[in-house]
């Protein structure tokens, strides 16, 4: 089993403590100091998924508690501005070795991400409606079980359609010849030889019913995985494949987020980085990878990387040519959702409500069959029956919706791998970075007859130097 991010983790503390040592002439600095910086640096850090094998035993609350133990800082709990948030989504087939197993794991993915944001908006904005109703009877009458004797004319208004139908001619010509009647009238002979009309009535109820309604409306930003997870998952003795998220939002997120979403340059600085040490080492890497990462480039500013995946449902049928566009369309429904995890980072509106409803039925029932041969009353069958239910039902629906502006985005990898079970993966890997977005800056300014463009930030070190920078050369072209 992999654990979260060691490396980091020792990489961190190394770096708090070379902070706290250039400050050795104050003996009384606080320990608490180096804490925070290691845990500022964690957060920092674009932490890998971590993909288990089939035979991982820890559990999604071990993840989570272990994460949480790690961090310093429980689930859901603000503390210095930040708060962390968890989520999970099971694939909808239970099947990896499905052709759409990658597909499936996007949108669990997607699942868990909206669950998660959803959870956290009707927890912190949510109103509640809530309605109760009981009602108790209880018939101890001495003549309870006692029915009325059977009107036709009754028994037809209640019965309706058909049965009315037959009744309102039994009515009319009940002192004719009412076989011959009915039979002319197209009713069929074993209908006119028996009907039946059934008599209720309630002896005992005992009912409660509840209804809660949640609702809330939201904008959010700055919400970024730290980790995300792909792991087996087992209930009622089968198991499925899950997608883990712990999620993060801070002060340091949200301002960057307002900060990419109008173009400017950004305060928020962090510990430089390069891409290649973010991304993948080898392409089997990338199937660990899903969703978004927060992290700072060469110069220290923060970026974005948004993995997107999918997968190709390969038909052994296709020429090679179809092979071929089914995996250029699979990568280009990667790039949009890794497209898609970058302008939702900037501010997303949310619209939730959760409709709950549990209740108890506790009724008791008498019925009374009374058969009528040829029009006229004869076998009276009486029957006791008892309801003993219990209600559950919940009902949810949302809608989030973001709208933002592709600048500042580039691919860095596209990537394309089987896995044990033989699926074919393709994936994209689509970054925001503030000199991608000088770069579009200055082409924007010279199509407009500029001489220059406004830099929105320092200058640092190329990140289109990277490994991941040669895969896309249209980069340069623009």
């Amino acid at each position: 089993m992999l654990k979260l991010t060691p490396v980091v983790l020792a990489v961190a503390l190394l770096a708090a403590s070379g902070a706290h040592a250039q400050q050795a002439a104050d003996p009384q600095a606080d320990t608490a100091v180096l804490v925070a910086q290691a845990s500022e640096a964690l957060v920092e850090a674009a932490t890998p998924a971590d993909a288990m094998p089939v035979a991982a035993a820890q559990s999604h609350e071990d993840w989570v508690a272990d994460f949480e133990q790690r961090f310093g800082q429980a689930i859901g709990t603000a503390a210095d501005g930040r708060v962390f948030y968890a989520g999970m989504a099971v694939i909808s087939g239970d099947n990896a070795a499905d052709p759409h197993y990658g597909t499936q794991l996007a949108l669990a993915y997607e699942r868990a991400m909206f669950d998660m944001q959803a959870d956290y908006i009707l927890q912190t904005y949510g109103r509640l409606k809530a309605r109760t109703i009981r009602s108790l009877f209880e018939d101890q009458s001495s003549n309870k079980d006692a029915f009325d004797p059977v009107e036709f004319q009754k028994a037809a208004a209640d019965g309706g359609g058909r049965l009315e139908a037959l009744f309102d001619k039994a009515l009319v010509l009940v002192d004719k010849k009412l076989d011959s009647a009915l039979a002319e009238e197209g009713v069929p002979p074993d209908e006119i030889q028996k009907m039946s009309v059934e008599q209720k009535k309630n002896l005992y109820k005992d009912n409660l019913n509840k209804e809660i309604i949640k609702s809330a409306y939201q904008s959010m930003q700055g919400l970024v995985p730290v980790q995300t997870r792909i792991f087996p998952i087992q209930e009622n003795g089968k198991s499925s494949m899950a997608v883990a998220v712990i999620a993060v939002q801070s002060e340091k997120t949200r301002q960057f987020a307002k900060d990419i979403a109008r173009k400017r340059p950004s305060l928020v600085k962090g510990t430089p980085k390069a891409v290649q040490d973010l991304l993948p080492a080898d392409k089997k890497g990338y199937l660990d990878e899903i969703g978004l990462r927060f992290a700072y480039d060469t110069a220290g500013r923060p970026m974005l990387l948004a993995y997107g995946r999918t997968s190709v449902p390969m038909d052994p049928d296709w020429s090679a040519s179809r092979a071929i566009r089914a995996k250029q369309n699979a990568q280009s429904i990667a790039q949009t959702l890794a497209e898609s995890n970058i302008i939702e980072f900037m501010n997303t509106n949310i619209q939730v409500s959760e409709t709950t409803n549990v209740g108890d039925i506790n009724e008791d029932w008498a019925r009374q069959i009374t058969q009528i041969d040829n029009g006229k009353p004869g076998d009276v069958q009486q029957i006791k029956e008892q309801i003993r239910e219990t209600t559950q039902t919940i009902v949810k629906s949302g809608k989030a919706q973001a709208v933002g502006e592709l600048r500042g985005t580039s691919i860095l990898k596209r990537w394309e791998e089987k896995d044990a079970n033989g699926v074919v993966h393709v994936g994209v890997v689509v970054g925001w970075t503030y000199d991608q977005l000088d770069n579009a800056n200055a082409i924007d300014a010279q199509a407009r007859g500029k001489t220059g463009a406004q830099a929105s930030g320092a200058q640092g070190a190329a990140s289109d130097q990277s490994r991941a920078s040669k895969v896309i050369n249209s980069k340069n072209d623009f």
